[in-house]
């Protein structure tokens, strides 16, 4: 690794008035374990102090719910609550753990799941159209297979009234998470979830305002930024999560995502989380290659289209060269990382210190996804610490264990899914 390496991502970055102390960032994951009720657990806490102990510049908190909907809805249990009054003394006491390290935290703000929710209590799912997400169809993870293929339930068309529910619950937990010391909030429109159906035509074929051009597309989530801010004022970091490709036949390019986010960034965007691919296209999101996303030029297109006052984050790029020169062409502002921070939380400590042959890298078997999605307490194979980071961590079983294994096993996997698509003619 170069000094130059060292000195772009060990160097501060202003994102409104606050300052963070290098470039590298834990980006949202739920692998948080809170308590059955939506609370930080003493798990949670350990897992954010642990990484803010290795050195990264930002922590976002994800497996997140701002709405009761979401909580009710999600696919993974349990959420962290921003839906209530009620949760801020918890939250604060997370923030104020990760502050002991000079860390600055910002909440990730998750209204809905939209067409990845589940149908609970009598309430269907809502989305910007009755469009289902063939889950996996374009591409999967390496290691991570769908015998039999899925779709997911046809959500029903948002109404406006809808929209603007989801909004107002937004603006509520923003002022939530402020009021519980955290520095910043990040809008999540990503992956196949509420917002993002919104974005591309490939899920939105509305014909009001809120479909069309892309203007209009970029509308849902263009006004609760304009909410939130005025909710908490002009010199607060607020930022969107937001995909950046479809990866899919008649699906949205970089370019066409960029177009709609420039009329996003209007309501006083101050950062954009670049998200790659959706469930269709899962395997460009959960890339096995660093760098996917530079290769790509989706990074590029958005600074063309947003400018350089808006910060960019970038995803899936572990290697610390290509993450540097990304930032030192411009392109990106910081680097975003999730599974390579299960690997080594001591990453950026790592990196920023020149220490790169310390690193553990992940070696993306993913078993930490199989996990996430079967509901098994989240653990890595490189890193034995991670999910024990308190002692007192629920661990998975060895039942729940053999069946990560197996769910994870090509020979097994194809068998299964030649089975599943034999009943299913």
């Amino acid at each position: 690794m170069t000094t130059t390496t060292t000195a772009v991502l060990a160097s501060p970055l202003k994102i409104n008035k606050l300052e963070i102390k290098n470039r590298i960032i834990l980006g949202p994951m739920a692998v948080l374990r809170p308590t059955d009720d939506g609370r930080p657990s003493e798990q949670t806490i350990a897992f954010l102090t642990r990484r803010a102990k290795g050195g990264v510049g930002l922590i976002i908190v994800g497996g997140s719910v701002a709405s009761e909907r979401a909580w009710n809805e999600s696919p993974f249990s349990p959420n962290v609550r921003f839906d209530k009054d009620e949760f801020v003394p918890d939250l604060k006491r997370l923030t104020d753990a990760v502050h002991a390290y000079g860390t600055p935290v910002f909440a990730q703000l998750f209204p809905s799941f939209g067409r990845m929710g589940v149908p609970r209590n009598g309430n269907w799912l809502s989305s910007a159209s009755p469009t289902p997400v063939d889950l996996g169809a374009g591409s999967l993870p390496e290691n991570l297979y769908i015998p039999g293929g899925r779709v997911t339930p046809v959500p029903k068309e948002a109404t406006i009234g809808e929209i603007k529910e989801l909004e107002a619950a937004v603006v509520s937990a923003a002022r939530r998470a402020k009021a519980a010391g955290f520095d910043g909030v990040e809008i999540g429109a990503h992956m196949c979830y509420f917002y993002s159906s919104f974005l591309s035509p490939l899920a939105n074929q509305r014909t009001d305002k809120y479909g069309g051009s892309a203007e209009n597309r970029a509308r849902a989530l263009h006004d609760v930024v304009a909410a939130v801010r005025a909710e908490v004022g002009s010199d607060y970091p607020v930022g969107i999560r937001m995909s950046v490709n479809d990866h899919m036949p008649n699906g949205q390019g970089p370019e066409g995502f960029s177009e709609v986010a420039a009329h996003i960034v209007k309501a006083g965007v101050d950062f954009i989380s670049l998200s790659e691919g959706n469930y269709e296209s899962m395997g460009e999101n959960v890339t096995s290659i660093s760098g996917n996303m530079l290769a790509h030029g989706e990074p590029q297109a958005f600074r063309k289209a947003v400018g350089s006052d808006v910060r960019l984050f970038l995803s899936s790029t572990p290697d610390p060269r290509q993450a540097a020169e990304a930032i030192e062409a411009g392109h990106v502002d910081a680097s975003m990382l999730a599974r390579q921070m299960l690997a080594d939380p001591d990453y950026a400590v790592k990196v920023t210190e020149g220490r790169e042959r310390e690193i553990v890298w992940c070696d993306n078997a993913n078993s930490c996804l199989r996990r996430l999605i079967l509901n098994v307490p989240v653990a890595c194979h490189k890193n034995p610490e991670m999910g024990r980071e308190d002692t007192g961590a629920t661990q998975s079983s060895l039942v729940q264990n053999a069946i990560v294994w197996a769910t994870g096993n090509r020979t097994l996997m194809t068998l299964a899914d030649k089975l599943a698509r034999m009943n299913q003619k």
